[in-house]
């Protein structure tokens, strides 16, 4: 992951999304590790000044997930 130019390591949820907050542009994203679940990381979306996270995390087939709470959001393979 280190090599994805938008991971930003082990970084808070209120750092990355002051990060996003700062660049104020709807779309923006970063990647960052879960604070919570080790091994799975958050994708964290800017829209409309809220930022939006979504964990992912690769499942046992080698695809990747994302989800938000209660649900699967999409699922790559």
């Amino acid at each position: 992951m280190d090599t994805v130019p938008v991971y930003h390591g082990a970084i808070t949820r209120e750092a990355g999304e002051r990060l996003l907050l700062a660049a104020g542009t709807d779309g923006s994203y970063l990647l960052r590790d879960s604070e919570s679940i080790p091994g799975v990381y958050c994708l964290c979306v800017l829209h409309q000044g809220y930022v939006y996270t979504y964990r992912v995390s690769q499942t046992e087939t080698g695809s990747w997930s994302a989800e938000c709470p209660g649900r699967k959001f999409f699922r790559t393979g």
